[in-house]
């Protein structure tokens, strides 16, 4: 699995998985819900990393390997699209 190495790139991943939920795009078992529920964000829109937990991290990580985000951030990149933040 590929792991962020900046803070940005870990960030980016919790906003991709924030939209893919927001969007219907993926769903995921009630106990795993509730760690991304408590997800918080510092008053600058920065994620506070004492709020993401084990299963927050892996969720938002495996993100970036299904093939249909791989896909999106391939077109966004040769577009030179700014990320959805």
């Amino acid at each position: 699995m590929d792991t962020p190495k900046t803070r940005a790139e870990f960030e980016l991943r919790f906003h991709h998985l924030r939209e893919a939920l927001k969007n219907g795009k993926l769903s995921v078992p009630p106990g795993m819900g509730e760690s991304l529920y408590r997800l918080q964000l510092l008053p600058n829109r920065r994620l506070n990393f004492l709020s993401v937990d084990e299963t927050a991290r892996l969720q938002a990580n495996m993100m970036l390997q299904l093939p249909s985000v791989q896909d999106v951030l391939k077109d966004r990149e040769e577009q030179n699209l700014p990320s959805d933040e």
